[in-house]
């Protein structure tokens, strides 16, 4: 991995998050050893961010072969009935479910295959967006390098299967001229790099545990930490990783507005887009109410200063809700989750045997800490020991992007040891002749303009089925296509794998491959 030797590096640091995904930007000098930061980490905007952070949201072109739009701008068509079916969201949790014996209902909401589509069709488009934006859609040069942010258990959990995929899939976002200038940090170490930054380890005491708290969209993660005063270092004691964060609060709201709303179950069951419609409309009241009552900025979202709510359901059937959901209202419903909050931090505290009198200092990091009912809990349970830092869901993203300051060759050395081997050698022959070689540990085949293998043909799907490369064995799986997906005429489960051999015939829809 080599970096530009002119001394100049701009470095992006990207995390991906369940509900929103933040950028940051800043600048280093090189000497060809070190590489020192010039600049702070500087949240970075892009059209269509708001509140300095990029809502992971996409909408699919009508006959959803295609990304259409992102973000804020997918957001404005969730009244449309026509539209709404089209909008895709919250489809992190789901990477890694096919791995899981019993996920959690957030789990399931795509295949792990499908969130990972989304996941590259809304990072292309994200770096489309920078090229344009700050390069004049000039090329991306050594000058440039990115680093993305990845929860550590896709690391160590399942023989880290799940990072491999993860690693792939991204890495394919990015032209291949820059491909060993993108760089994976875990978010541990960029909570600690977060921390470090403002100046907050400082206030920890070595002889004490100390705790950090991660409550995210999806999941909340409890470390338990030792300070070294002497190099820095955090030492680490203990984890603890529940699947509780922000997004249930958005589902009860869901539910609260479909009551509200008067929606009848079998009818809202008849439409799921609906649904989660419901759950991002509950996601901006959430972040617009806690806003209110935490006594910070109100921010312009789709649902700022309306009254009123329409919903128009696939069968025609139009519900509107005329009543704002007040403060103290939105307190009083939260009241059992934030409950189960503090179970969830008891839990933890006893599965990790720590006792709340040997705790130093308690940091609350993520979005989920910006509910009124999970920071009050915390504040009553752990008074004058807790830090409340500014931006608290940006510190790992700052963080990520001062990873390479000072220690850039033991830090590559690091990331080194956990990128997966690639290999190659498979190829597929069309029966038309044309060659397809694979090249990557991860394809898709469909009529998708985004597709690695392009199915030209209204008998396959969309995203028809998915090839995975593992070290040189090859893997089939069939994304719930219409058509089916058929090794040597056998039909395939949906998303159930089936491994492959050389001279196989593979058939998706009527298009016909040869493996070899």
């Amino acid at each position: 991995m080599t970096m530009a030797q002119d001394g100049k590096i701009t470095l992006y640091a990207l995390d991906c998050g369940t509900v929103n995904w933040r950028l940051y930007r800043m600048e280093y000098h090189y000497d060809g050893t070190k590489a020192q930061h010039v600049t702070s980490p500087l949240s970075s905007p892009l059209a269509n961010f708001s509140d300095r952070k990029l809502p992971a949201v996409l909408t699919l072109t009508p006959d959803g072969t295609d990304l259409e739009d992102i973000g804020e701008t997918a957001l404005n068509f969730l009244e449309d009935t026509d539209i709404r079916t089209r909008v895709r969201e919250f489809f992190k949790p789901s990477i890694g479910n096919h791995l899981v014996d019993n996920p959690s209902p957030h789990q399931l909401r795509y295949s792990h295959f499908k969130a990972l589509l989304y996941t590259r069709l809304l990072l292309r488009k994200l770096i489309e967006q920078i090229r344009e934006e700050k390069y004049n859609s000039g090329p991306l040069d050594d000058q440039i390098h990115f680093s993305i942010a990845y929860p550590d258990r896709w690391r160590t959990e399942f023989d880290g299967k799940i990072f491999e995929d993860f690693y792939h899939v991204i890495l394919e976002c990015f032209p291949p001229a820059i491909a060993d200038r993108v760089h994976f940090v875990p978010e541990s170490e960029g909570v600690i790099l977060g921390l470090r930054d403002q100046s907050l380890l400082e206030r920890f005491h070595s002889e004490d545990i100390n705790l950090i708290i991660d409550v995210g969209g999806s999941n909340t993660t409890i470390y338990a930490r030792k300070y070294n005063a002497e190099t820095g270092a955090l030492i680490n004691i203990d984890r603890y990783e529940e699947p509780f964060g922000g997004g249930l609060y958005d589902a009860l709201l869901a539910q609260y507005l479909s009551n509200d709303l008067k929606i009848p179950s079998r009818v809202l069951s008849g439409d799921p887009a609906a649904f989660m419609t419901l759950r991002i409309w509950g996601q901006l009241i959430k972040e617009s109410l806690s806003r209110e009552i935490l006594g910070e900025p109100e921010i312009v979202t789709a649902l700022s200063g309306q009254q009123a709510l329409t919903l128009v359901m696939n069968n025609g059937q139009v519900f509107r809700q005329n009543k704002k959901l007040t403060p103290s209202e939105f307190a009083q419903l939260c009241l059992p989750l934030d409950q189960a909050f503090q179970d969830v931090l008891t839990r933890g505290l006893e599965e990790m045997e720590i006792d709340d009198e040997v705790i130093g200092r308690v940091i609350l990091l993520g979005g989920g800490t910006r509910v009124p009912g999970i920071l009050k809990g915390i504040e009553d349970r752990f008074g004058d020991k807790l830090i409340y830092p500014p931006n608290p869901e940006e510190v790992i993203v700052r963080g990520i992007g001062l990873a390479f300051t000072s220690s850039l060759p033991e830090r590559e050395e690091e990331e080194k040891k956990h990128i997966p081997e690639k290999k190659t050698g498979w190829r597929l022959i069309r029966e038309s002749g044309e060659i397809v070689n694979v090249k990557k540990e991860i394809l898709i085949a469909g009529r998708s303009q985004q597709s690695d293998i392009l199915l030209d043909s209204k008998k396959c799907s969309r995203t028809h089925a998915l090839i995975r490369l593992e070290g040189n064995a090859l893997t089939l799986i069939d994304l719930r296509s219409k058509n089916g997906t058929f090794v040597n005429d056998i039909q395939l489960n949906p998303n159930s794998g089936q491994h492959l051999r050389a001279g196989d015939e593979l058939r998706f829809g009527d298009q016909r491959f040869f493996l070899e």
